[in-house]
């Protein structure tokens, strides 16, 4: 595995780091190139980590990832027009994906949506032809009948009632995390309340959402989801289906659907993101790379 750092993009403005498969790991000709970027204001690390282990892992399997801060994010400079921010998201994912045609001679892609970056992904998959795989990490979730009916089930969870003390009893500290950080008191859960309030986002409606998935599959575009018991809209696998009527969709064989009950949203524990890692990487290896 090799790292680099690049600036790319009107005047270099975006910033970095491309992995590629070494020659013990040769490059698999034909598959596409991961695309990374920040999740909320995350640096293109990812939370705890996560797409730095991610794109090492996929280039393992010989797959080449390019990591990056959008516009104003990271390491990234602002961009000086006023334009909307769906349009500069798109415009830099287009950015990234010439930087990748020019240095690795890669032209198909698969960009890697996680929570707030999904509306990126999802509208970048669906328009872009050179899009033949996408990842969604904690994507659109609608609370159904479903949901409601296996609401209950929350309050046996141990695991559930331990975060809600950490995070809203004041005094009561969250267990420190694998890096090693500190825990997360009152203050911190009152920012973090604050921050929640502010950041909206507009989900497509389930009829348009159900009709974009569609068309991708149409196109050939194949597509995995995972959902965790930390996603407070999605608690079963089969809420899915219910929210969106895939069978057809599901039926084609493009869609893969993960569920994990017991993950935390960001993937903080060391466990929980190595299994959710291995499983987009056997995903990629199964759609991509032939299985191997």
């Amino acid at each position: 595995m090799t790292e680099r750092a690049l600036s790319f993009g009107a005047d270099g403005r975006l910033v970095g780091i491309l992995t590629e498969p070494d020659v013990a790991t040769p490059r698999v000709e034909g598959a596409p190139a991961a695309l990374l970027w920040n999740v909320g204001v995350n640096h293109h690390i990812g939370p705890h980590r996560s797409f730095v282990d991610l794109a090492r892992s996929l280039a393992a399997a010989g797959i080449t990832s390019l990591r990056f801060d959008l516009s104003g994010l990271g390491d990234s400079s602002v961009r000086r027009d006023a334009v909307p921010e769906a349009v500069r998201a798109t415009d830099d994912l287009n950015e990234a994906a010439a930087v990748l045609e020019k240095r690795t001679g890669i032209r198909t892609l698969l960009p890697v949506g996680f929570c707030s970056s999904i509306d990126s992904a999802h509208a970048f998959a669906l328009k872009d032809p050179r899009v033949v795989g996408a990842c969604f990490l904690e994507g659109y979730a609608y609370r159904t009948r479903g949901f409601y009916a296996h609401y209950p089930m929350r309050l046996l969870s141990r695991e559930r009632w331990r975060r809600f003390a950490a995070e809203r009893l004041p005094g009561i500290d969250r267990e420190a995390t694998d890096e090693g950080r500190g825990a997360i008191g009152g203050v911190e859960h009152e920012k973090a309340a604050l921050r929640e309030a502010i950041y909206v986002r507009d989900y497509p409606e389930p009829e348009k959402l159900r009709a974009d998935y569609e068309a991708m599959v149409a196109r050939g575009v194949r597509m995995l989801f995972v959902y965790t018991g930390g996603d407070s809209s999605f608690n079963h696998v089969g809420q899915f289906d219910e929210m969106l009527g895939t069978s057809a969709i599901r039926a084609s064989g493009n869609v893969e659907l993960e569920y994990y009950p017991d993950v935390d949203h960001t993937f903080f524990r060391v466990a929980h993101r190595e299994r959710v890692i291995t499983r987009i990487v056997s995903w990629a290896k199964t759609s991509f790379v032939g299985g191997a």
